[in-house]
């Protein structure tokens, strides 16, 4: 019998768990499959902050049911590195496209992994097999024990102390860790489909945000930066502008005249969310707009930020990237996100964050 296995990681994208990322294995046994799982769980929860990152643009509507083949590229190189550190080079391990991909039609031999990376900071596992053999009722999840003892064996079952050390350890340890207990669960990622977001019954917005909404209207139609300026001096630092801001700006580009509401409204968001991250991701705001908030943002002796969250700017280019990290206190921001930016790459080339960044 073959030994041929496959890394699954689901996640819950609006509403639905799905396929997001999976790996093949060309040849692992049960018990160091286990073993593994165990590790991945640890260098995923390592890795906890950009993978909710990424999870987070699925979330927001960029997961639709025709996507790219790899949709979580980041996610993705986590799970290649710990496979490869833990299996070694190996011209049988690989990842597979998301797309299309049915675990019930795999080239299978020993079982699957699945991990539920939906809370990164605290992931599940569970076994799989479709086969029904070895006393397990075929697409139920299966435990660690029970996987790493019978996949293999027939009755009587192999005892625990038969099995190697670091795999009596790694049972151990995985039990103390969230498990996938629910079939619909697996079902449901299998079904391998998630909704857009035009699809969803989105949250009607609050009053607060609706005035908003209506004088930001007004002084878009007015074209007036005085008109502007002067409702950005009469901003209270409530919920309701901030809601207001990121629902108008998921939606629509807002022009140059506005620039004084955009920042004053990120600088409440920042005061109200008593974090060291500056999250502009996923936002309609030009490159000289996110440049503006930025700026001022570092400015103010109220926040301390060590992060900035830029994803999903296609616009933001390389000379964008200069102009912030020349900004007064830039050196402070230690982690960048740029998931869905094409300048990434630029990013990661060139920028150490001051010293000790991370992108």
């Amino acid at each position: 019998m073959g030994t041929r296995h496959q890394i699954y990681v689901i996640a819950n994208v609006l509403g639905r768990y799905r396929i997001v990322a999976v790996y093949h294995l060309q040849s692992l046994y049960p018990p160091e499959a286990v073993h593994l799982a165990w590790t991945l769980l640890q260098h995923i929860k390592q890795h906890a902050g950009p993978l909710e990152k990424e999870l987070r643009c699925l979330r927001e509507g960029r997961y639709t049911k025709n996507d790219a083949e790899y949709p979580c590229p980041f996610l993705g190189a986590v799970l290649f590195q710990r496979v490869q550190d833990f299996y070694g080079p190996h011209e049988g391990t690989y990842p597979e496209r998301v797309v299309d991909n049915n675990p019930w039609m795999q080239d299978n031999n020993s079982g699957y992994t699945v991990i539920d990376a939906t809370d990164s900071f605290s992931p599940a596992y569970c076994f799989w097999g479709w086969d029904g053999d070895y006393g397990f009722r075929a697409g139920d999840p299966i435990d660690p024990e029970g996987y790493a003892l019978r996949y293999y064996n027939s009755p009587p079952w192999e005892p625990f102390e038969y099995l190697k050390k670091e795999v009596q350890d790694a049972i151990l340890d995985i039990q103390s860790e969230p498990f996938i207990s629910s079939r619909r669960t697996l079902d449901e990622a299998w079904e391998n489909w998630s909704p857009t977001l035009e699809e969803m019954n989105v949250e009607a917005p609050s009053q607060d945000a609706r005035e908003f909404i209506k004088a930001l209207e007004s002084v878009i139609e007015s074209g007036s930066s005085e008109n502007a300026q002067q409702m950005a001096d009469a901003l209270s630092s409530t919920p309701g502008v901030v809601e207001g801001l990121r629902r108008t700006l998921r939606q629509k580009r807002l022009p140059k005249c506005c620039d004084p509401i955009i920042v004053k409204a990120f600088i409440i968001s920042q005061d109200l969310s008593n974090s060291n991250e500056l999250d502009l991701s996923w936002m309609q705001l030009s490159a000289a707009q996110v440049l503006k908030v930025v700026r001022a943002v570092l400015q103010d002796e109220s926040f301390k930020i060590s992060s900035l969250d830029i994803s999903g700017y296609s616009d933001v280019t390389e000379g964008t990237l200069s102009d912030i990290f020349r900004l007064p206190k830039a050196g402070e921001i230690k982690r960048l996100y740029l998931f869905g930016c094409q300048e990434s790459r630029y990013a990661r080339q060139d920028w150490d964050g001051g010293g000790g960044g991370s992108v």
